[in-house]
Order: C-alpha cells, then structure tokens, then sequence
C-alpha cells in the first residue's frame, strides 16, 4: 500500500495536484499513532495506581532485565533522553525503589539497582503492562503475534539507518 497518495490541495488555490500522506498506508503514523496513545493511558494508569509514570516503569523494568547497570545503558536500550531518565532516576531513588552505588569499573559512574520495595512495585506494574499488552493482542492468533513481533523487530533493528540518513 502507497504511502502517499495524489491530491489537489493548496491554501494558494493554484490547483496544483501533489503528493501528500495516506496516513492509512503511512507506516509513521500508525507507530506514532499507537505510541503515543498507549504511553499517555499507561502513565495516567500507573501514576493513580502506583504512582509512578511509563517513563519509571520502563525505567523500572530495564533494571529488572539487567541489575546493576549506569543510567547511559537505560537509554541505549529503551530510547529515552538522558535527561528524562535522569529524571525517572532521581524520583525512584527519593522513592526508595532505586539504590545507586559507585561503579567499580568507572568511580565516575553510578550503577542502579532496584531496592526490595522496587521489585515489589516491578512486580504489580508487570501485571497490569502485560495484561494490557494481552488486552491490545486480543483477537490475533498465536502466528499473528508472531508475526507482528517478527515485523517489530525488523523494524527495530532498522532504526541506526534513520541515524545516519542524509536525504539527497
């Protein structure tokens, strides 16, 4: 399916026809589309539940994969500035969910850990994210989730091109 699609348009009222987007065939559009609408109804959610926002739990959740990393890995792997980690961080530890101790391979560094109360609250919000995960899935066939997440990771795994882009 076309991304674009041949339309007149123009405030100018030149009758000019040009391509603009078919946001129904634009790939962007959909991943920003349901990007955005599934991190704003998450955050709202954990905030009144748990009082923690998506960025914590992501936060949250990347310490449980891999303990005892630096706050620079949490944004390689879930894409996030620094800044908005940083942030995530200093709330989690105020909190008590987070601990932070000198690296021992670099005393410039801080690594993170979560603290007992934070695999507590890692383990309510796991509950409430891959239910809701089970929620949007529903009605595909166990292929299908296959395939989506096969697509997914292409996708993903496509995404140090748009870094390095230059268009002509």
């Amino acid at each position: 399916m076309p991304s674009t699609m041949r339309h007149r348009a123009g405030r100018d009222d030149d009758g000019a026809v040009r391509d603009v987007l078919d946001l129904q065939g634009y790939v962007p559009y959909f991943l920003t589309a349901i990007s955005n609408a599934w991190s704003r109804s998450s955050s709202r959610l954990y905030l009144d539940r748990f009082g923690v926002g998506v960025t914590e739990w992501r936060v949250i959740s990347q310490l449980a994969i891999e303990p005892a990393i630096a706050a620079q890995r949490i944004c390689e792997v879930i894409g996030l500035d620094k800044g908005a980690v940083s942030r995530s961080v200093a709330a989690l530890v105020a909190a008590g969910h987070v601990a932070e101790s000198p690296d021992a391979r670099d005393a410039r560094r801080q690594v993170l850990e979560l603290t007992p109360s934070g695999y507590a609250l890692h383990d309510r919000l796991i509950a409430l994210a891959t239910a809701r995960e089970q929620l949007m899935l529903a009605g595909f066939s166990e292929e299908e989730r296959a395939q989506l997440t096969g697509y997914l990771r292409r996708l993903h795994a496509r995404l140090p091109a748009l870094k390095e882009f230059q268009p002509v």
